[in-house]
């Protein structure tokens, strides 16, 4: 038998071998059961709304619904991930299977950046995404007030009308800020769609006007609280207005 023959019968063997492999590999892995449950929540600034029970519980459709001890290859990690992201906290999960019989849960947790205060409804948040999400019992968010007398035309996101969008704009400009972060408690939509500021450590009341131009108001916000405030006192005014293009007004 000549060498080139040899060498095509040897290549063609290895790669019989490895596809056997392959197979009673996957025929094994198949038969596996699930030996423990691995999961993993993301932490958002502290804020945990959702613990390892609620995602054990969120996976099993009933309490016959076990999966410790399910073969691996009777469940579908799309179908377990489906099941996860119905609370309306989780903003992702990755289900996935290793070779030891884990099953491996990774959450990803919504991060709320204000709470709505709607006069005669149910309090709500929103998180960075816009999504409007229901108030847990067990659990609260340390983030700024959002009040407002009436509803401005949205269900499951600020970002279903051209003013919740602006609003959601502000409330973002806000999270992404230290300074503001920290700063701002309130904020109160008024009934032409002005917005008024509650400091956290001042006392003065802070007329924003339309939730727009937001680089520009801020930045006269700045200059009230690093000029005017140091040299007037902290208390001097109730009132600054930054409505007007160029003006702060104080009161």
């Amino acid at each position: 038998m000549s060498k080139e023959k040899k060498d095509i019968l040897l290549y063609s063997f290895s790669g019989l071998l490895i596809l056997s492999l392959i197979t009673f590999t996957g025929i094994k892995n198949s038969d596996r059961t699930v030996q423990e449950i691995d999961i993993t929540i993301a932490q958002e600034d502290g804020n945990f709304f959702t613990d390892q029970m609620e995602v054990m519980s969120l996976m099993s459709l009933d309490a016959s619904d076990f999966i410790v001890g399910s073969e691996l290859s009777e469940l579908s990690p799309k179908v377990l991930e489906e099941r996860i992201e119905k609370n309306p906290f989780i903003k992702d999960a990755q289900v996935y299977r290793d070779l030891k019989g884990v099953l491996k849960v990774s959450v990803e947790q919504s991060k709320p950046i204000a709470r709505v205060l709607i006069n005669g409804g149910e309090d709500r948040y929103i998180d960075t995404e816009g999504r409007v999400l229901p108030v847990n019992a067990k659990h609260t968010a340390r983030v700024p007030l959002l009040e407002t007398t009436f509803d401005f035309g949205w269900e499951e996101n600020l970002n279903e009308s051209t003013y919740g969008n602006k609003v959601f704009e502000l409330l973002k400009y806000v999270e992404s800020n230290e300074f503001w972060r920290a700063q701002i408690a309130h904020i109160i939509v008024l009934e032409d769609g002005d917005i008024e500021l509650l400091p956290q450590v001042t006392k003065q009341k802070i007329a924003l006007g339309k939730p727009e131009d937001l680089d520009a108001k801020f930045g006269r916000l700045m200059v009230f609280y690093k000029e005017i405030l140091p040299k007037k006192g902290w208390n001097t005014y109730s009132l600054v207005n930054l409505k007007y293009d160029n003006q702060i007004i104080c009161e």
